[in-house]
């Protein structure tokens, strides 16, 4: 299948090799679906229980043939105000009213189409939970997402939160860091909270507290949390308890939100919202992290961190920085 032929389409989601194990899985055309759905979206200021669903024909793609050039992305980094938005979090927590905030920023991206994006998203490597989005409305969005929020199969549930950065090159720095092994703690214990609700009692447990993913641009860490779901749960009752993810929020989570909302300079629409993949009994959910989403005359392109109180200005920054390596 040539990425080219895509464009063309009026709606579709292509996903990559996390939604539906090895390659891609194509869905079009995307019709919202009254009853049983095959994609699912919740961007990330939407209630997971107001999750658009759609209908559509899944087909395997056992080849991406990338005929097109990768746009040359030079990322114009929004960074108005950041320092002063670290400091304002530092405070709440001083003061006691959050953990830990997800702050963050936009990049404008100048790309005549979605298939230039999606390819250059693609240079390096396939992410994860690659993904390019067409909705029938004309929303459109693309995602090098590595972050998976959650997958169901067989009556189990499974998060794998994701916190902490670093370079390549500095594998051991991000081993010994209090500060980041703190982060993933913090997130990994709110996002065990956010499952209880639809599992059975006593049967979510955090089965690995920490590990590392190696990306082609950076290092990040992870936890492993599964649940044994309540009979009669489906993908739309753990979407709703998990959605936003604790990664992409703070702890606590609602309070967090709040300053979210207060602090960051637009909402984040697709970025930081969840997108799945349903399929007989299982569903796969991403998280949308490392996504741009078009508007009229250009990209946006997210990037961020977890603020902590002893999160420094500039090296938060240095982090966000360093992730706008997935485009470049």
């Amino acid at each position: 299948m040539k990425l080219s032929w895509l464009a063309r389409l009026p709606s579709f989601a292509l996903l990559g090799p996390g939604y539906a194990g090895r390659g891609y899985v194509l869905v079009t055309p995307l019709e919202l679906a009254a009853g049983q759905a095959r994609v699912i979206y919740a961007p990330y200021e939407s209630s997971g229980l107001a999750a658009q669903r759609f209908t559509g024909e899944a087909t395997r793609v056992a080849s991406l043939d990338v005929d097109v050039s990768p746009a040359a992305l030079h990322p114009d980094l929004d960074e108005r105000d950041h320092g002063q938005a670290v400091e304002t979090i530092r405070a709440a927590i001083a003061a006691g009213d959050v953990y830990q905030v997800n702050l963050t920023l936009r990049a404008r991206l100048e790309c005549d189409s979605g298939a230039a994006l999606f390819a250059a998203l693609l240079r390096h490597t396939i992410p994860r939970f690659a993904a390019w989005v067409r909705l029938p409305s004309g929303e459109e969005f693309a995602s090098a997402s590595p972050e998976l929020l959650f997958a169901m199969r067989g009556g189990v549930a499974r998060c794998e939160p994701m916190k902490g950065t670093a370079r390549r090159e500095y594998s051991a720095a991000l081993e010994r860091s209090d500060k980041d092994r703190a982060e993933l703690a913090m997130i990994t214990d709110l996002v065990r909270n956010d499952l209880t609700p639809v599992c059975e009692p006593r049967s979510v447990r955090v089965t690995c507290a920490r590990r590392t993913i190696w990306l082609p641009y950076a290092l990040q860490t992870v936890s492993d949390v599964e649940g044994c779901l309540l009979p009669g749960q489906g993908p739309l009752d753990v979407l709703a308890a998990l959605h936003p993810g604790g990664s992409v929020t703070g702890a606590p989570k609602h309070a967090a939100m709040e300053l979210i909302a207060a602090l960051e300079r637009s909402p984040r629409g697709p970025y930081c919202g969840s997108l799945g993949f349903v399929e007989n009994d299982a569903a796969v959910f991403g998280l949308l992290i490392r996504t741009a989403w078009r508007r009229a005359d250009h990209w946006v392109y997210g990037v961020g961190g977890g603020i902590v109180w002893d999160s420094h200005p500039d090296l938060e920054l240095e982090e966000a920085r360093l992730k706008l390596g997935a485009l470049t």
